[in-house]
């Protein structure tokens, strides 16, 4: 639900036409989404977590916005 001022027109002009470059990536048996980091090979910014194990949430290694060695390590 959006509660705004601004038309909605204005806010969702061009969503539908929005791409990303996110992978589906498992690190350390945690699989998640990544968007690949420009200029550094083998690593990625979280963008989410796939997995039903709720103790990696809680990992701050896994936090979306931190960036994840895509081989398996941090």
């Amino acid at each position: 639900m959006l509660w705004s001022v601004v038309p909605e027109e204005f806010i969702l002009e061009n969503y539908d036409k929005q791409t990303y470059n996110w992978v589906e990536a498992e690190v350390n048996g945690v699989k998640m989404l990544v968007e690949p980091a420009e200029g550094q090979p083998g690593y990625g910014r979280i963008i989410r977590l796939l997995c039903p194990n709720p103790s990696n949430y809680l990992n701050p290694n896994y936090q979306p916005g931190q960036t994840i060695c895509l081989h398996g390590g941090n």
